[in-house]
């Protein structure tokens, strides 16, 4: 019996079990061992305690975007004395905001279980410093909970490596199975002409080639530098439109920044008072570029 003909039995699935069973072995052994650690901040308002406040859970979800950015893992990084890039670290990084609370969990993978823990304790240390420098006293972040690692590994896993690989393995010896049924009860087709397919016609008359393009408009009138006190959303969000390109590099941390204005504006837009400093002073170089 050729190979083709034992695949396409009743030993195909069998057969495509055995070798997702070794593929499960094989995807087993190449995977690192990695452990994961975890850790929590928490946002509180001056002089209250914490609590279910929508603003604060508004502003713990533009905290996790901060606190998930190149300038958290660079310093982290630099303190640990790590090998690798940010990018690194944040590829292993995950930052989440539970829906209507004021905790940010963070959340750290690495190849051992103390570095996990190490890692995710530094990042929170980082991040609540980096969020009070800018933000308090009307809202500071602590950390609520220490870093702690899970007991088990997050992979590999060779029990579920090896269930899904005779699954998936079964899986395509039954579809190579039911194909050479169907190839054996298909009744041959006739031959015939291919359909004809018609060019699609090309708008080469002097009418369709003197059609106007239509040109966006550019914006008109120059930034204007809002006075103490009157910044909004929307001029913050003009400047870094206007003046963002030319500074590539900070432009993820300015976005972060935006955002986290929006969850502290008023509903006319308006930033409280404060929050001037901090846009003065880290969209300094936007602001002079303006100017």
């Amino acid at each position: 019996m050729s190979r083709r003909a034992r695949l396409s039995g009743p030993a195909g699935p069998l057969i495509g079990a055995a070798v997702g069973l070794l593929l499960g072995v094989a995807v087993t052994l190449l995977q690192d061992s990695t452990y994961r650690a975890d850790a929590s901040i928490v946002l509180v308002r001056q002089g209250q305690p914490p609590g279910n406040d929508p603003q604060l859970a508004q502003a713990a979800g533009a905290a996790a975007e901060l606190f998930d950015s190149r300038a958290v893992a660079e310093s982290a990084i630099r303190n640990l004395g790590l090998d690798g890039t940010p990018q690194d670290l944040l590829d292993r990084l995950d930052v989440d905001a539970g829906e209507g609370s004021s905790l940010v969990r963070i959340e750290v993978e690495a190849a051992t279980k103390e570095e996990a823990r190490r890692t995710a304790q530094e990042v929170a240390e980082v991040a609540t410093v980096l969020f009070n420098d800018r933000f308090a006293p009307q809202t500071a972040a602590s950390v609520w909970e220490s870093a702690s690692a899970a007991g088990d590994r997050v992979s590999p896993k060779p029990a579920r490596n090896l269930a899904l690989g005779v699954l998936l393995g079964a899986l395509v010896g039954l579809a190579v199975v039911l194909a050479g049924l169907f190839r054996e009860q298909r009744p041959p087709q006739p031959a015939g002409r291919a359909p004809e397919v018609a060019a699609a016609p090309v708008p080469d008359s002097p009418a369709a080639l003197s059609q106007p393009v239509a040109v966006a408009e550019p914006a008109t009138g120059p930034f204007t530098m809002p006075r103490f006190g009157e910044w909004t959303v929307a001029d913050v969000e003009r400047l870094l439109a206007e003046q963002g390109d030319a500074f590539p590099e900070q432009r993820e941390e300015l976005e972060i920044y935006l955002n986290s204005f929006r969850s502290v504006a008023g509903a006319d837009g308006r930033l409280p008072g404060d929050v001037d400093l901090v846009i003065e002073d880290v969209f300094a170089p936007l602001i002079d570029r303006a100017r």
